[in-house]
């Protein structure tokens, strides 16, 4: 659903929907209560109430969710995750490390600096030689280390805990 237009009257409109969705849920009319409570959303939204739009178009998807609208769920649920406004910047891809090692990275390393070969750290972790490889590289440049023998001198001291 687009945001209703109201003539530059959208706080007012929003307010409209949100009686009217109160309304119709006193009647046996909870799919229409439902859909007034997206308009009074979609209406906060536009008029920059944030809080209050995040509120109702929860509210609602809960509601369209119940009555097993499942159209209308993934509408609402699109619209709060497209929504730039709404404040929840949905992630995409993996996450970034920077340069700290991974939690998989961290554990290649481990292995390689126990004195394990690519191939034996890709049978113990389920892993293509090529990711093992890749892992270990990627460790070594983050660790600032040119061989596997200095990954072994560093690899204890630079995982600990302790580490940010």
């Amino acid at each position: 659903m687009s945001p209703p237009q109201h003539g530059g009257r959208t706080a007012a409109a929003a307010e409209q929907y949100t009686a009217a969705s109160t309304a119709y849920a006193a009647l046996p009319r909870p799919y229409t209560a439902a859909l007034c409570a997206e308009a009074a959303g979609m209406s906060a939204l536009a008029c920059g109430d944030e809080d209050t739009a995040v509120k109702e178009l929860d509210a609602c998807a809960e509601r369209f969710d119940a009555l097993n609208a499942t159209w209308d769920t993934a509408r609402v649920r699109a619209a709060l995750r497209t929504s730039s406004s709404c404040g929840r910047p949905r992630a995409v891809g993996r996450p970034s490390y920077g340069s700290r090692l991974s939690p998989r990275e961290e554990e290649v390393a481990r292995l390689a600096a126990s004195g394990l070969t690519n191939r034996d750290i890709a049978h113990t972790l389920h892993l293509s030689v090529r990711t093992v490889e890749q892992h270990v590289a990627n460790a070594m440049r983050k660790l600032d280390v040119t061989s596997r023998a200095a990954l072994t001198r560093v690899t204890p001291t630079r995982l600990s805990p302790e580490d940010p």
